[in-house]
């Protein structure tokens, strides 16, 4: 049975005010919760664990991803606070977790409740005997291994005098399986395997040696008698993974490791960061899938393949990893909605307001962490109003640490008028004292304070200008090395050497064994002496940075200036991905021509579904689509095109760039003639589309269906990762356009793919064109900065992330 609506506002009417949200907030923000109790006939129970303080080897950002998930549940997903159970540091024992687990969950979840469970922390491995010889002596060919949960009492891996307090897989299992629910989310943002060290690169692993000793905590074997009896499981029977309820999203696979990192202050798993913010700005309509996998994507940019996480759905084999789109049975696509969001897509959300009404308090946890960087002095959010006669806040900036940020409120009122909270409210003084009648809202309370609970959302983003990239030097690098390496970073225009990796985009090292490359099968380079090369913070070699052997640091940082440029590019155009808060409406589809001809992939931004309550007017059925838990692989080889729709009421310019696997920008040609078949129309600034239109890109320059030479461009290679960023605005890119213009070469046979020569250049005329493009609401805010000021309305940014294998 679900809960009963009275009792549903009941509680969460004192869910609200253990929040800070006083009555003249309830009004407004009951209405959240009655449509989430609308949207499910069942509860949402949640119980998260997370540990940092582990006495004998501390993590630093499992704290955070319970925070993170604990924000995210309940202003996007209707939670209400009291059905979230928190366990971190000390109070997350063994005991404690498996007793919180079926308090909770097992003995509250009803049939139809949605429940989920969480774990950062240590995970570890114990043997398990399978049967004895004849001498009654365990041998390895006896012994088959189970994944443990570390809990903060676990026992050092080298303590042989006491038995192992771990949670193990078989009593996870075992509590998952006692849920009276199908509707279950498993998130574990651990691993299992210790490879020796704890660290990968600058990231730490969350996987710590196995136990030396086989003896198992005699209470951890009696709650599993205690679970098996409950659910009448004889013996020693076996549960198995495709028996589990519901879907369980793993940070990493089987014999890879989970990782963390800091970032400026702010320590995170990276699975879980990448999973809670893309859930942030995901729609209703989206599948768990698509968000896993645009998650999984984030990860392997910066991990490569030591970290790829991995889907496993309830009571289905494990879906194979191929394409993002395909055609799945109705009996496969139970579990893709237990996620939906109840509310619109947001970046964040009010914590609380102080000051009589002046100052706010965000949570910034929908950003992409390269975004959050930029949240500085005059950026500037918004707040989503609840109702058509609330109105708008924005929130400007004032600092921040990790994510959280302290804001100023202006109230923006239906006249577009602003004025500050303070302001607001001496006028209306004023006009009681002379008399004046002024109209009041039709429900009160009166809505001119800015209330804890509301939903914001970027406005103004600011990019520093100019923008370096940041360079850490390796510190198992000799100190004569470390200078040279200053020295010859110092004379190139925009490349900032940092002290620790935490602030980097990338390191300077030497080529190591423990190398990996972008791809598993990859070739690397050969070791030698002096081989110097650029690294992501996941130690994954940046393709085509490695030198020859001998050569001396400053000639290899010399060697790499001009290398250096395009990966700035790179991130300055990274840093236009806006496609969860803009109100474009824009939307792209990925499809192979060849080796088969099918969709792959899709992108929109949050505008189309935000301004049509939630309804896509897209032409597929949503419904049917479906997604691979993997990255989208594409065969070196293959061809590929795109086709991109303006759903809005304005016409829309448009640039593709593709960030190959090779390390280099190529560009789609914006001065190609317009063919038959496509709606786009080509003017001297480039191409545009029109509203209700959409166009092949490339488009097609044959028209034999049977020419598939014609047709899109083919993936080049090498194996590893590659990017395509769809840039469209309502205003023309004069500038980029005209940087272009003899700066591309041909790429090999594609006529319209054309490889950019002076991409730093052209990525900074980008900024230049959508900051022109921003004026008129730059302008209205009255923000004056001498970095870019990008409304972000004024354009939108699509990604595609691939795998080319």
């Amino acid at each position: 049975m679900g809960l009963k609506r009275r009792e549903f506002l009941q509680r969460a009417s004192l869910a609200l005010g253990a929040l800070g949200i006083n009555e003249a907030g309830w009004w407004r923000l009951q209405s959240r919760y009655s449509e989430a109790l609308a949207q499910t006939t069942g509860r949402k129970l949640a119980f998260l664990v997370g540990i940092n303080e582990y006495p004998d080897a501390p993590l630093s950002g499992c704290v955070t991803d319970v925070e993170m998930q604990q924000e995210l549940l309940i202003h996007r997903f209707g939670f209400l606070p009291t059905d979230i159970l928190t366990l971190t540091n000390k109070q997350a024992t063994r005991e404690n977790i498996e007793t919180a687990f079926i308090n909770h969950l097992t003995n509250q979840a009803k049939p139809d409740d949605l429940v989920l469970f969480h774990f950062s922390g240590y995970g570890s491995r114990v043997s398990k005997m399978i049967d004895e010889d004849e001498d009654n002596e365990l041998s390895a060919s006896n012994l088959t291994f189970q994944n443990t949960l570390v809990p903060i009492d676990g026992i050092a891996p080298n303590d042989r005098g006491r038995a192992i307090n771990d949670v193990l897989q078989e009593t996870l299992w075992l509590l998952l399986c006692s849920l009276s629910t199908t509707k279950v989310v498993t998130v574990l943002d651990t691993s299992y395997v210790y490879p020796g060290k704890n660290l990968q690169g600058s990231l730490r692993i969350r996987s710590r040696p196995s136990s030396t000793t086989e003896q198992i905590n005699i209470k951890e074997k009696a709650i599993q008698t205690q679970l098996r009896d409950r659910q009448n499981i004889l013996g020693e029977q076996e549960i198995y993974e495709s028996q589990l309820p519901g879907v369980i999203l793993n940070a990493s696979q089987e014999s890879q490791f989970a990782t963390e990192t800091d970032c400026n202050g702010l320590s995170y798993g990276l699975f879980t960061y990448a999973l809670t913010q893309t859930l942030w700005s995901t729609t209703p309509v989206s599948k768990l899938q698509i968000s896993f996998s645009r998650a999984g994507s984030s990860v392997e940019q910066v991990t490569g393949a030591n970290q790829q996480p991995e889907l496993k759905q309830a009571k289905q084999q494990k879906i194979a990893q191929s394409t993002e789109i395909a055609t799945i049975t109705p009996v496969t696509i139970s579990y893709q909605n237990l996620l939906s969001p109840s509310l619109p897509p947001a970046s964040g959300v009010v914590t609380s307001v102080e000051d009589n009404g002046k100052t706010a308090n965000l949570w910034l946890g929908g950003l992409p962490i390269s975004i959050l960087d930029t949240v500085k002095s005059n950026s500037l959010f918004t707040t989503l109003p609840d109702l058509d006669s609330d109105p708008n806040f924005r929130l400007q900036i004032r600092s921040r640490t990790g994510l959280k940020a302290k804001a100023s409120v202006i109230i923006e009122t239906n006249n577009s008028s602003q004025q500050s909270s303070e302001q607001q409210q001496e006028e209306f003084q004023n006009d009681e004292n002379t008399n004046q009648i002024q109209k009041k809202p039709q429900k009160s309370p009166p809505n001119s304070q800015l209330l804890a609970g509301s939903l914001v959302r970027e406005k103004i983003r600011v990019v520093p200008r100019p923008m370096d990239v940041m360079i850490a030097l390796d510190p198992n690098m000799s100190r004569i090395e470390r200078v040279d390496a200053t020295s010859g970073f110092s004379a190139i225009p925009q490349v900032t050497v940092v002290p620790n990796t935490q602030a980097a985009d990338y390191v300077f090292s030497r080529v190591r064994e423990t190398t990996i490359a972008q791809s598993p099968s990859a070739p690397l380079p050969s070791m030698s002496q002096g081989r110097y090369a650029l690294f992501s913070l996941g130690q994954v070699l940046i393709p085509n940075s490695s030198g020859e052997g001998g050569e001396a640091v400053k000639v290899a940082v010399q060697r790499l200036s001009s290398q250096l440029k395009t990966l700035l590019a790179a991130k300055i155009l990274r840093l236009t991905n806006n496609e969860g808060s803009t109100q474009i409406k824009l939307r792209a589809n990925l499809a192979t021509v060849t080796p088969e001809a099918k969709s792959v992939m899709r992108r929109e931004t949050f505008g189309i579904s935000d301004g049509e309550k939630f309804q896509t007017n897209r032409e597929e059925d949503v419904g049917k689509l479906g997604v691979s838990d993997g990255l989208l692989t594409l065969p070196i080889g293959s061809r590929i095109q795109c086709r991109l729709y303006n759903d809005g009421d304005r016409p829309v310019y448009f640039m593709l760039f593709i960030l190959d696997s090779s390390g280099r920008i190529l560009v789609l040609d914006p001065t190609i003639s317009n063919q038959p078949g496509n709606n786009a129309q080509l003017s001297q600034t480039g191409m545009v589309i029109s509203p209700g239109d959409s166009i092949n890109m490339p488009p097609v320059i044959s028209n034999s269906p049977r020419d598939t030479e014609s047709f899109g461009w083919r993936v080049i290679g090498p194996e590893g990762l590659s990017e395509i960023m769809i840039l469209s605005s309502h205003e023309p890119f004069k500038e980029t356009i005209a940087t272009l213009d003899g700066e591309v070469r041909q790429v090999r046979d594609d006529r319209l793919i054309k490889e950019v020569l002076n991409p730093l250049a052209v990525a900074e005329a980008v900024l230049r064109d959508l900051q022109s493009a921003s004026q008129s609401t730059i302008q209205s805010t009255g923000l004056s900065t001498d970095d870019y000021t990008l409304d972000i309305n004024s354009w939108a940014t699509l990604s595609f992330v691939s795998r080319v294998v």
